[in-house]
């Protein structure tokens, strides 16, 4: 960035720089054809001139050229340079002062400075996203948190009641356990995502077996599967990796996941892990509910959560977890969906040396 900002300002003054040795030129022929003028005229109507004329001639015709071409230079110079700059200079005051709505308007032949005036917008552009998801991330994480709040609040004002049923006061507990348990996991992601956010050099790398690192994650969700009578097929081949497991095991646990909850009872599951010519392929199929379209977009974001058929659970920063670990593996991530006729995640991760 700062090599193509030097290259921008070093362009504009070369710019200028062409443009006065332009306006030096022109200068320079308009005077001479000024004097050829006036010659021609002399010698057209036979006027005669005394020696001493020329020394008055030459100096009038220098100051009306003078004052023709630094007319027109000034007014170009405000056109093209001063008023862009002033304009720039008025909304980078605006920016500081907090409003990312304000843009510069963009006007054609400005050269180098259309540059400056677009690349500005841009700026403003980004730093206006970047404070919408600001707010919205605010606002959504309070009311995420706000919620089990209220909820084991509630519960446990009823539970001070003498007049409760065994029943009622399992239940009670029950959900202030789960409503607890959704809390402790949603502060655990947060930590998880703020650290892996944070961090852009991966360390702790280690040789391990990634097909049984697979196993072990569906292994340790066997009961939400089997409560579920989902069917789950693996087909994984024996991979040596070179990674960091924690961070990986992140990827395929909030995948599984996400598969379970989605799948509808009676569904299936599909886990593959094949190795490529450029590294290593995992697929997670589902038969579930799929997505639409404009879930597609937001599945990523932040505490988003479509709530399609009802399938409220989660704390909506799975997938914002997985594809950032993706990221730091250096790997890529794809998903295919379609409503009622399930999801497949494609991650692909790079060959690592040791």
């Amino acid at each position: 960035m700062r090599k193509k900002t030097r290259k921008a300002g070093s362009s504009l003054r070369l710019t200028m720089i062409v443009l006065v040795l332009v306006f030096i030129c022109i200068s320079v022929l308009l005077a001479l054809a000024l004097y050829a003028l006036i010659e021609y005229i002399v010698s057209l109507f036979d006027i005669s001139l005394r020696p001493d004329a020329y020394s008055i001639w030459i100096p009038l015709i220098g100051l009306a050229v003078s004052i023709i071409m630094g007319t027109v230079l000034s007014i170009l110079i405000g056109i093209w340079f001063l008023r862009p700059l002033s304009e720039l200079m008025t909304a980078t005051r605006m920016i500081a002062d907090g409003d990312f709505t304000v843009r510069v308007p963009e006007r054609k032949n400005q050269w180098e400075i259309g540059e400056f005036v677009r690349g500005f917008n841009k700026m403003a552009e980004e730093l206006n996203s970047l404070e919408i998801l600001r707010t919205d991330f605010v606002n959504t994480f309070s009311h995420e948190f706000k919620t089990p709040i209220i909820s084991i609040r509630g519960f446990a004002r009823l539970l001070q009641s003498e007049h409760l049923t065994a029943e009622q006061r399992r239940t009670y507990t029950d959900t202030i356990i789960r409503e607890s348990e959704r809390l402790a996991a949603m502060s655990t992601n947060i930590l998880l995502l703020t650290q892996y956010e944070n961090t852009e050099i991966v360390s702790g790398k280690e040789e391990y077996a990634l097909d049984e690192q697979i196993r072990q994650c569906i292994h340790l969700q066997e009961r939400a599967w089997l409560e579920k009578e989902i069917t789950l097929d693996g087909e994984l081949e024996p991979v040596r990796y070179y990674g960091n497991e924690e961070l990986i095991s992140h990827i395929w646990s909030n995948l599984i996941a996400n598969a379970i909850r989605f799948t509808p009872a009676g569904g299936t599951i599909s886990v593959t892990l094949r190795r490529g010519a450029e590294g290593v392929e995992v697929t997670v199929a589902d038969s579930g509910i799929g997505m639409e379209e404009e879930t597609l977009q937001r599945i990523y974001d932040k505490f988003y959560k479509a709530d399609t058929a009802g399938q409220s659970a989660g704390n909506g920063l799975g997938l914002a977890i997985v594809r950032r670990a993706v990221q730091l593996c250096g790997g890529t991530i794809a998903v295919q969906s379609r409503p009622g006729e399930g999801t497949t995640f494609t991650v692909c991760l790079p060959e690592q040396t040791m």
